[in-house]
């Protein structure tokens, strides 16, 4: 039995936002945060659409229809020119704490975040994370933050305190130039009729080739190929006489097993 459309759209999104979400994790980005970018960008999507009335401003009430906002929530991200405050409840809960320990005068001293017995009564890490993480165990807090290098143990094991992170930045400017290659191509989706050519391709090699020999051979080619393009009409010595044309993405990817959309 196959999929009605709107079915398939979703599952195409689910999987989409699936690949997305491992993106957006390390880069602290939660689904709460998510939820208010989507709802600028939707409104700022169907502003381009939506008929404008005679004071220049586009028809509210027509914008909230094809969205499902309020005309309310409409009207103040039109008004606001799509600005998206950041709320504390969304952000990541361990980071919620943190700096709720840096803020909070309760927990701190000369503003800098006092160390603090881990377990016990007022004040220590116990009673912070009761105050701050609203239902999540204060052992889970402490471990999130340890991954994050936030804190460290003090008095084995039994006080914490924070410290300037120590991993390094490389995790997160990778995942920050992915997040920024998948926006411009899927940008590039959403005006359709610009698109020359759409094309994925599965690679297969016999089973007695290794296969980073057949990943370094096609990537490669492919960069050979990529860096003679912009060469290919214009030379080097007059591009300011020249005039951008085509946008090429490339993605070059070890294969694994494709989720199916239909069923």
């Amino acid at each position: 039995m196959k999929a009605s459309k709107e079915d398939a759209a979703e599952l195409a999104l689910a999987a989409m936002l699936d690949a997305l979400a491992c993106i957006l994790i390390p880069l602290d980005i939660t689904p709460a945060r998510l939820a208010q970018i989507a709802r600028a960008s939707f409104v700022k999507a169907s502003v381009k659409h939506a008929r404008v009335r005679s004071s220049g401003r586009p028809h509210l009430a027509r914008i909230a229809a094809q969205t499902g906002l309020s005309r309310v929530e409409v009207n103040r991200l039109v008004s606001s020119n799509y600005s998206i405050e950041q709320e504390a409840e969304s952000s990541p809960r361990a980071l919620r704490v943190l700096k709720a320990w840096k803020a909070s005068k309760r927990y701190s001293r000369g503003g800098r975040a006092a160390p603090l017995r881990i377990n016990g009564p007022f004040p220590s890490f116990e009673s912070l994370c009761r105050e701050f993480s609203g239902d999540i165990p204060y052992k889970v807090i402490l471990t999130e933050l340890e991954r994050r290098t936030n804190v460290k143990l003090r008095k084995k094991g039994s006080w914490v305190s924070v410290s300037n992170p120590l991993k390094s930045r490389a995790a997160h400017q990778r995942e920050l130039a992915n997040l920024m290659f998948a926006s411009s191509l899927v940008g590039e989706f959403s005006d359709g009729g610009s698109i020359l050519i759409r094309r994925r391709e599965k690679v297969s090699a016999p089973m007695n080739i290794q296969n980073s020999y057949v990943e370094n051979a096609i990537a490669g080619r492919v960069a050979d190929l990529l860096d003679n393009l912009p060469q290919l009409f214009v030379s080097r010595s007059n591009t300011s006489k020249s005039r951008a044309c085509v946008n090429v993405y490339t993605l070059i990817s070890t294969s694994r097993p494709s989720r199916k959309l239909r069923s």
